[in-house]
């Protein structure tokens, strides 16, 4: 990958393929690093990739399994710490929101007449 321009190329071949989860383009190792499900096919995307891309070379480095239940243990994790970050960042905006703090009313008391009609709250 010499430019952004081939870098992009590269990037939309791998797209369209099925399967596809997450792909990271590395300019200075000339590497791109593929994340997918087992709906990919890696054989046929780098035949797709050497058809579309002749004068560059094309080569399959390392191809390991994903482990899903680490996956969801990690995704799970992230969204706890999410919501944990969004509680907390409301509760300080409540704490400084001056129309959540509740303020005595003043009570004032007649001493002119003895009535129960003269006491104002």
């Amino acid at each position: 990958m010499v430019d952004e321009r081939k870098k992009s190329k590269v990037m939309q071949i791998i797209a369209k393929q099925c399967g596809i989860l997450s792909i990271t383009a590395d300019r200075d190792k000339d590497k791109v690093t593929i994340v997918g499900n087992e709906n990919l096919d890696v054989t046929h995307l780098t035949m797709e990739l050497r058809k579309q891309m002749r004068r560059a070379h094309v080569a399959i480095d390392t191809v390991t399994q994903v482990d899903e239940k680490k996956e969801k243990e990690e995704k799970e994790k992230k969204e706890k710490q999410e919501k944990e970050k969004k509680k907390k960042e409301e509760e300080e905006k409540n704490m400084c929101n001056p129309k959540l703090v509740h303020m005595p009313y003043p009570v004032q008391f007649c001493v002119d007449e003895p009535s129960p009609a003269c006491c104002v709250m």
